[in-house]
């Protein structure tokens, strides 16, 4: 089993970091979001969760993140469809809310961990402050077919080729992953494929290999794939 190890210097506010076999390491982390359109993940599961599974609520955006300037977060429809099921907005002391007479208050939203939200911001110097506990279990994540945002839902940074599809994901059936512009702009710079027993790579002459593209924490990417038994296996981490 592929392990990863993380060093606590991430804002970790953990109190007994030995035996971490029998206590929760609870922590928070900044996450910096470009002007423009961002995939992005939280990096921490509810304290005393099951770890397979993020809450909305645990993201708090700065100032900011403004609603009256039309920011606004996206969750896509877990089918795969591509439609987008929830738009969340947020204010200070009053959370997550989509838009509605009443509001639907949207703090206790869950998110299976290892997938991701699509972020617009009008503004610059916009971070999301995330807390909870950390994962160290190694996750499987099940996608279905079709269109699927997934990151990196750790408070350290892995690389791609840490992220190792099953054998569902079919390149000759055109399965993918987009990573958007880190700028914000929402084009797409790089689009990923897999081949098992040769790793991620982009098709050129010679192919472009794509094993060692970081993803930082709360990094997410764009996945089409054809199949609807696609699974990707996240590491797991160990504490140093």
């Amino acid at each position: 089993m592929k392990k990863l190890m993380m060093t606590l210097a991430v804002s970790l506010a953990a109190t007994a970091l030995v035996a971490v076999e029998s206590v929760n390491i609870v922590g928070y982390q900044t996450i910096s979001i470009p002007q423009g359109y961002k995939m992005a993940t939280s990096t921490f599961v509810p304290v005393g969760s099951d770890g397979t599974t993020l809450r909305l609520g645990d993201i708090v955006p700065n100032a900011n993140f403004d609603y009256f300037a039309g920011d606004n977060v996206q969750f896509f429809n877990p089918t795969g469809s591509g439609s987008v099921t929830n738009t969340a907005s947020y204010m200070d002391g009053y959370g997550w809310f989509e838009f509605e007479t009443p509001a639907n208050m949207l703090d206790d939203m869950e998110i299976p961990a290892g997938t991701g939200i699509f972020v617009y911001t009008a503004g610059t110097d916009v971070d999301f402050l995330v807390a909870g506990e950390v994962a160290l279990g190694q996750l499987i994540l099940g996608v279905p077919a079709g269109y699927t945002v997934v990151g990196n839902s750790s408070p350290v940074a892995i690389t791609l080729g840490d992220i190792v599809p099953n054998a569902n994901f079919d390149y000759f059936a055109g399965d993918n992953v987009q990573f958007f512009n880190p700028t914000g702009s929402g084009s797409v710079t790089t689009t990923a494929s897999y081949m098992d027993g040769y790793g991620w790579f982009e098709f050129e002459t010679p192919a472009n290999m794509l094993t060692d593209v970081v993803l930082n924490s709360g990094d997410a990417f764009f996945v089409y794939t054809a199949s609807s038994s696609v699974e990707f296996t996240f590491p797991a981490l160990v504490v140093e």
